[in-house]
């Protein structure tokens, strides 16, 4: 059996990839901070959450991250812009930002010397950096049925970028289905069908990248909702994601 199909068949059939011998594990403080904001690590099994904790403390350890205009990034800050990472990863054995290296923190929207305009964050790669108003990225975990998640947003485009320059068994699924996805909608009839719709915001259609990402805050934000109105753009970005949050 070719080494390529076994990793294929092992990453999708079973949850090996996510097994750790030695795995980290949230103090209780830390533990109570995920549980209470983050409903995503709530759903987990056991097991699933001890990977999860793992996960995020090593995403914690990896990343550096940095407080803008005198704001002092605190522990619940960094857990959960990492619990939001590891919980977009949590289908791959690839879950560390391979392209980004520092996370920027500001109190609130900022503005930017390179657009010339006000932001709520961004992702750059060719700067490693990505970039969080913690105003707008809490408000977007206090609400968490309106599909406006900034945390989710920015991350997806850091986890797309980082894949596009991997050879992982992880960066070529999620490419594939993406790519597959973008060619599903290549139909001028199937394009203004979903604009008729009305499901996804206007955002969504600025671009490929702006495109995946409310694709993904709509999977993890109304997941049931997502499936009933578009089963087949649904099924897309679970294959995507390899995992399927409307079942959990």
């Amino acid at each position: 059996m070719p080494l390529d199909y076994l990793k294929g068949f092992i990453y999708r059939k079973t949850d090996l990839y996510r097994f750790v011998l030695f795995a980290k594990k949230f103090t209780e403080r830390q533990r109570a901070v995920v549980a209470e904001e983050m409903p995503f690590y709530e759903k987990l099994t056991a097991k699933e959450r001890r990977a999860f904790e793992h996960r995020v403390l090593r995403f914690i350890k990896y990343h550096t991250f940095v407080g803008r205009e005198d704001l002092l990034v605190t522990e619940r800050m960094q857990l959960l812009i990492s619990s939001t990472a590891v919980m977009l990863t949590f289908g791959f054995s690839r879950y560390l930002l391979s392209r980004f290296e520092t996370i920027l923190v500001y109190p609130e929207h900022y503005f930017s010397n390179i657009t010339n305009q006000y932001h709520k964050g961004e992702a750059n790669p060719t700067y490693k950096t990505l970039v969080f108003s913690w105003e707008d990225f809490e408000e977007g975990i206090k609400i968490q049925d309106d599909n406006l998640n900034l945390g989710i947003h920015e991350l997806t485009h850091a986890v797309h970028f980082s894949f596009l320059t991997e050879s992982s068994y992880s960066a070529r699924t999620f490419l594939k289905h993406y790519k597959l996805l973008l060619a599903s909608l290549t139909d001028t009839d199937a394009q203004k069908r979903l604009i008729k719709m009305n499901y996804l915001r206007d955002y969504a259609f600025e671009n490929q990248y702006e495109f995946l990402s409310v694709l993904v805050e709509h999977f993890f934000e109304t997941p049931e909702e997502f499936k009933a109105k578009l089963p087949n753009i649904y099924n897309r970005v679970k294959l995507m994601l390899n995992m399927d949050v409307a079942d959990f």
